[in-house]
């Protein structure tokens, strides 16, 4: 991504970001999601799985939670 501080529109984001990048940021958000509510890291990829069908939490630019945790994480980056 551009280091203009110039945010391309949500249906974009993905490919702007590339896909090994937009994994790793799924990724990430799914372990934050998990860390905020449960004060500890899953002890294994099973229980991030479980816990994330249960609290339906998807990391789709259609989910406005999952788009303004990008944003600010590819902020940070800069």
């Amino acid at each position: 991504m551009d280091k203009d501080n110039i945010v391309p529109f949500p249906g974009k984001l993905k490919d702007a970001i590339g896909e090994a990048e937009w994994q790793r940021m799924q990724g990430e958000f799914y372990l934050d999601c998990f860390w905020a509510a449960n004060g500890r890291e899953p002890e294994d990829p099973d229980e991030l799985r479980a816990w994330l069908q249960q609290a339906r939490q998807f990391a789709d630019v259609d989910n406005p939670f999952f788009r303004g945790w990008l944003v600010r994480r590819l902020r940070e980056q800069d």
